[in-house]
């Protein structure tokens, strides 16, 4: 079985048609989850009780980072128009993330996963060639990226946010960019301003950065698992449309818990095989997948959720330790030579 053949047979099982029903479902819920916390969050004094608060507003926030997701694919809705709308919404008004900016950066993502000249997620260093091409201040960092790992993940949401608001405003006027600044805006004014208004001015300096530290680290540690330690495509390597999606991706074992955690993307062979398919029927299709890269002699990586991080931490700290390990065996100048040249 080729690709085209699973995809039309993908198509017949209707895999690919919308799932209103679910969508509306986790769109309402995941409304009330953050309305819910957000609301005992402003009203309570208790410090405590507070920070245990941020963690479920953090949880909520992301499910609409995630619905944003889906949204960009275009897995929600038939129409595009729609998809764009609510994914503006989804991603500016309670992420604070320019949904434009992230499409363009997701789709490169898509189009070249993992790979090293190509992919815009490789904010890390993941093979030897994209060592050897870091100097300075990047060199330096790079041999200690799996001890910053953690707390890079933590600037993930910042990062995202000014990245994507510079991009906003570097584009040309137009409805469209006026609209998504004023959602930025709103998002502003929700998750920065409006604390100051509901509780201590201390604590509101204190619990602003800490969300945003939670979101990074959410969502950069869901993302993370899904290439990391998988797969690097070298630059100017070629790899068919398949075997560039799956052996460069990983999946987390599944369970009810995950599924909602990770928001769907611990299927992550089966998204990027089928980027438009709605998340609740990726593990309709798993099998069919798994039946598919046996047939074509593919791995199907699938590992749990610690096993995963040690991966991609070991991966991390190999090729940080390449590094030293280049320069300790670098022939050493000759000074005899060094001084005829003088």
């Amino acid at each position: 079985m080729d690709y085209v053949e699973l995809r039309k047979e993908v198509t017949e099982k209707g895999l690919l048609d919308r799932q209103y029903g679910y969508y509306t479902f986790k769109i309402l819920s995941s409304l009330a989850m953050v309305c819910g916390f957000g609301f005992l969050f402003l009203t309570t004094s208790n410090f405590w009780l507070q920070l245990a608060l941020v963690f479920g507003l953090t949880v909520g926030v992301l499910q609409f980072t995630f619905l944003g997701h889906d949204a960009g694919h275009k897995a929600i809705f038939k129409s595009d128009r729609w998809n764009n709308f609510f994914g503006h919404i989804f991603f500016e008004l309670f992420g604070g993330v320019g949904y434009n900016y992230w499409v363009i950066r997701h789709n490169k993502h898509h189009a070249s996963p993992n790979h090293e000249d190509e992919d815009p997620d490789m904010i890390f260093v993941q093979s030897e060639g994209m060592m050897a091409r870091k100097k300075g201040i990047g060199l330096f960092l790079a041999k200690r990226q799996h001890w910053l790992y953690f707390p890079a993940l933590s600037l993930y949401a910042i990062v995202f946010q000014v990245r994507s608001t510079v991009h906003n405003l570097k584009l040309k006027n137009s409805f469209e960019k006026w609209a998504e600044l004023s959602l930025l805006l709103s998002y502003l004014g929700v998750f920065w301003v409006l604390p100051f208004f509901f509780m201590a001015w201390w604590k509101a300096i204190l619990f602003v950065p800490i969300l945003r530290v939670l979101e990074g680290l959410y969502f950069g540690s869901v993302s993370a698992t899904n290439h990391k330690g998988m797969r690097v495509v070298k630059k100017g390597e070629q790899l068919d449309f398949v075997d560039k999606q799956v052996l460069t991706t990983r999946n987390l074992r599944s369970s009810p818990w995950i599924d909602f955690v990770y928001g769907g993307l611990n299927y992550q062979i089966e998204h990027h095989l089928f980027p438009t398919m709605p998340r609740n029927n990726f593990k309709k299709v798993k099998m069919l997948i798994i039946d598919f890269c046996r047939q074509a002699n593919l791995p199907y990586e699938e590992t749990g959720v610690i096993k995963s991080y040690r991966i991609i931490l070991g991966e991390l700290r190999r090729i940080a330790l390449s590094a030293k390990r280049s320069k300790a065996s670098a022939p050493a100048a000759n000074p005899l030579l060094s001084r005829s040249a003088n």
